[in-house]
Formats: structure tokens, C-alpha cells, sequence
């Protein structure tokens, strides 16, 4: 039951990669275009919700990735930033 829940919430976050080559933005979170620190945002500062963040233990995490979820937008290691809204 649990691992059907995850599912169903994982089908509705924002999974389409944005194009991070011509923008500033933070490898940890995939599918939307958020700036690296600093400043340090918190989830009222952007628009986005429900949005990836990559895990250390996910098998598709960038090489060149090295600081996981640095704005802290996924309190609860779940790998869904802002879901609280």
C-alpha cells in the first residue's frame, strides 16, 4: 500500500527536464530552472511545487552533481521539493 502511494505521488511531479545549459540552474532540481545558492531560497520565495529533487541513492543523479537539494526545498527526503502547498 505504501509503495502504491508513492507511486501516485510521484506521477504528479513535474518529471519534464528544463534546459539547465543556458540558464543558472541548480542541478539538484531537475525538472525546474532554480538558481544555485546563494541566496538561500526557501518553497514561499518560487512558484514551482511538487518538483523533483535528486536523492543520493537515485540511479540517474549527474555526475558533476554534488550538493544535494542545497536550497532544502525537500524536508522530508521523500524527492519531492515544496510539497507542502
Amino acid at each position: 500500500m505504501e509503495l502504491l502511494l508513492m507511486l501516485l505521488v510521484m506521477a504528479n511531479v513535474e518529471t519534464a527536464p528544463v534546459n539547465q545549459s543556458t540558464q543558472d540552474c541548480d542541478l539538484a532540481y531537475p525538472s525546474v530552472c532554480i538558481p544555485s545558492p546563494p541566496p538561500d531560497l526557501d518553497c514561499g520565495d518560487i512558484s514551482e511545487s511538487n518538483f523533483r529533487v535528486y536523492l543520493s541513492t537515485d540511479s540517474d543523479v549527474p555526475s558533476d552533481l554534488t550538493d544535494f537539494d542545497p536550497h532544502r526545498f525537500d524536508g522530508d527526503d521523500d524527492g519531492i521539493g515544496c510539497e507542502s502547498r
